[in-house]
């Protein structure tokens, strides 16, 4: 069976982090890096696969967010658990640091990507680094 992965940029993790009452982690996700966001999407795809997002957070919000926000806090801290807010503060409310528009999310997603796909998978990357 194949993995289930979410991909979601720093920006877009921070943004919902923030949203759902996690602020000081807010700050930390936004300097996450490509690999760390991919890292968090791939647990992330785990728990949303298993069910276990949902049994950890039973009255989250609808959709994959539980799964996101769980492997983020777990990446950040060491341990999956619920955020500290059910429900999304408006995004009005976001700080400077966290607004940005729907094109400049996805462009953040592009570009993730495209630095994820460029890099060098499995045993001939091996062999590359080696020879």
């Amino acid at each position: 069976m194949g993995s289930f992965v979410i991909r979601t940029p720093p920006i877009s993790i921070a943004r919902e982090l923030w949203r759902l009452g996690e602020p000081e982690l807010a700050e930390r996700a936004a300097k996450l890096t490509a690999v760390q966001a991919k890292r968090i999407g791939e647990r992330a795809g785990k728990l949303q696969d298993s069910g276990r997002a949902a049994k950890l957070w039973p009255d989250g919000p609808s959709g994959i967010t539980p799964a996101v926000m769980l492997a983020a806090i777990e990446h950040l801290e060491g341990k999956a658990r619920p955020c500290a807010r059910r429900r999304r503060l408006p995004e009005k409310q976001l700080p400077p640091s966290l607004q940005s528009t729907e094109g400049e999310r996805w462009a953040a997603l592009t570009a993730m990507t495209q630095e994820l796909d460029a890099r060098p998978r499995g045993l001939r990357a091996v062999f590359r680094r080696s020879g």
